[in-house]
């Protein structure tokens, strides 16, 4: 065995001859292959370091993960911030964003979270929350401040402007119904608040979130949170679909509390709308997120805003008013999407109701000598 080993050792430390020649069909040729990175893997890694650390990508990173140059691993961000099509020519947005201020080396952040990362980068003042310029008629500092208080007021009212094409949307939407007092006893005990003895329940319904408040006495009280998925409510379609999704909450109810013959808790028809609100939203660019102003104004029980919101991918400048309503689902509805109609009712029945009024305050006629010809303004039938 030694012997053999030796050997081996031998024909092992044997160099090669330099006029030795080796057959083509012996060759192996071993191509080498770099590890490539996709842009699906380039914004994984985004999302999940701007919720570690609250920063963005940099080429680093692509290194770190596919080894390659420092250039190329600054072309594959840039590719990911441009529109791109697929195999069948439809356009998709970019995967990655940069932030108007820049960084060295540049971060890219991941473009599904865009609206949300720049109110964060805005309230860690990593942003310029003015936008610049300076005008050539007036050289001086006020000059700058004017510009930018001018471009402010522009953007503002283009905003404005462009409101009343928006389609009209409804969120927060608070309801209202009764059931028998002896559901109340049959809940879990652990949900029960302390002071009103309301039990409560939650349940996410889609990209929403439902509360049953189930109180003592009978009444339930629906709350559907969906500021950031409102309804759209502008033709009978978006109205069924919203009759759709409170048919699911109902199902949610009754398997709660275990009605399953439905014979207690009332139809979607008969729940009140306590109040909800009504919205429009305009979508904007990022200088615009930083800039416009929010506004609240109270008047008559009334409440409206304006204020940026950020919808994860992007951002709405939204027009928003509270409205109480305390009306069964259907005519609540309705009022909200044909708010003049009762008051072109009025008008409609205002003939009508005017000829009533003069027929029944019409002064009888008087048959005496003396007022025959019905001037006598003081005349009431007896002289």
């Amino acid at each position: 065995m030694k012997a053999s080993s030796e050997v081996r050792f031998h024909l092992k430390s044997v160099p090669i001859q330099r006029d030795g020649k080796v057959p083509i069909d012996d060759l192996i040729h071993i191509p080498h292959y770099r590890k490539r990175i996709s842009k699906k893997r380039v914004e994984q890694i985004a999302i999940e370091k701007y919720r570690k650390y609250g920063k963005g990508n940099d080429f680093t990173d692509v290194i770190r993960e596919g080894p390659c140059s420092k250039e190329k691993s600054q072309r594959i961000l840039k590719d990911c911030c441009r529109n791109r099509r697929d195999k069948r020519g439809d356009l998709h947005k970019p995967i990655l964003f940069r932030t108007p201020t820049r960084t060295s080396p540049q971060q890219f952040f991941p473009n599904c979270m865009h609206a949300d990362i720049i109110e964060d980068l805005k309230k860690r003042g990593n942003v310029p929350i003015h936008p610049t310029g300076v005008s050539p008629l007036y050289p001086s500092s006020f000059s700058s401040k004017y510009t930018i208080e001018h471009q402010k007021a522009q953007t503002f009212l283009e905003v404005l402007t462009q409101l009343p094409f928006s389609p009209p949307y409804i969120h927060k939407l608070q309801l209202m119904l009764h059931i028998d007092k002896e559901y109340y006893n049959t809940l879990i005990q652990s949900d029960e608040r302390p002071r009103n003895r309301a039990k409560v329940h939650g349940e996410n319904i889609g990209r929403r979130h439902v509360t049953y408040t189930f109180s003592p006495n009978g009444t339930v009280e629906v709350g559907v949170r969906s500021s950031d998925t409102p309804f759209r409510l502008e033709t009978d379609e978006d109205e069924s679909i919203i009759f759709s999704f409170l048919g699911q909450v109902r199902d949610r109810l009754l398997y709660h509390v275990s009605d399953i013959r439905e014979r207690h808790i009332p139809p979607i028809m008969d729940w009140i709308l306590k109040a909800c609100d009504l919205n429009k939203d305009v979508g904007i660019d990022d200088t615009c997120q930083l800039t416009l102003p929010d506004i609240q104004i109270k008047h008559a029980d009334r409440v409206f805003r304006l204020y940026v919101k950020s919808l994860h991918d992007k951002a709405v400048y939204r027009s928003e008013e509270s409205l109480t309503l305390k009306r069964i689902l259907p005519e609540a509805l309705e009022t909200i999407r044909y708010p003049y109609k009762s008051v072109e009712k009025k008008l409609d029945e205002l003939p009508e109701r005017i000829k009533q009024i003069i027929n029944t305050s019409q002064i009888s006629k008087c048959n005496c000598n003396q007022c025959q010809d019905h001037e006598n303004a003081n005349c009431n039938g007896v002289c």
